[in-house]
């Protein structure tokens, strides 16, 4: 089964997690921001990785063209952030956002703690994060969460681990062996 890891990365750190995946897999890793107009073509299994921006997930856009184009190639999703993994709630409500039910119910999709570097941010990203840690500020003194991520990213911090790849490798591998479904419409002829 051909596999490929594709991935949106600003700062490296979803970069650092797909050359992982890629290497553990066997496959090449793309950048889309390299090739954005990178075609999933040919390949059985594509992983995507993904950072959250604003609540959004880079590469989404293209998942979608590529799984309207390409029905019969299993999609993997890694999305990486700042969120500390063991925020569940927080964690859950982004990726059911981004791919929601029942569009995504066929994708398998993942959270990787990622980590911040803002020395790594483009001009815009820099105000914006000047913008949200003002916010952070006013939210800091009631919500021990909006402290420990302040605190966090004002420090600047690289949470990636290569030891939570692990169910991303078992989720790809998983559907490199299994057939993907025959289109609507077509499937084994019966006979009487």
């Amino acid at each position: 089964m051909n596999t490929v890891v594709v991935y949106s990365s600003q700062t490296g750190f979803t970069k650092k997690y797909a050359e992982w995946i890629a290497e553990e897999l066997g496959c090449e890793a793309v950048s889309l921001n390299d090739e954005p107009r990178f075609d999933a073509e040919g390949f059985d299994v594509v992983v995507l990785g993904g950072w959250f921006h604003a609540g959004g997930l880079m590469g989404k856009k293209w998942l979608v063209r590529q799984r309207a184009a390409h029905p019969n190639t299993r999609f993997v999703v890694f999305a990486v952030g700042a969120t500390p993994t063991e925020w569940t709630d927080m964690v859950d409500e982004a990726l059911t956002r981004e791919l929601p039910s029942p569009d995504f119910d066929d994708v398998e999709r993942f959270y990787l703690r990622g980590g911040f570097a803002y020395e790594r941010l483009s001009t815009p990203n820099k105000l914006a994060m000047k913008l949200f840690f003002k916010m952070q500020e006013k939210n800091a003194a009631t919500d021990p969460r909006a402290a420990e991520m302040l605190s966090g990213m004002r420090g600047g911090f690289d949470g990636t681990d290569r030891a939570s790849i692990a169910p991303v490798i078992a989720s790809a591998r998983s559907h490199a062996c299994v057939t993907p479904p025959a289109p609507s419409g077509v499937g084994p002829s019966r006979s009487s």
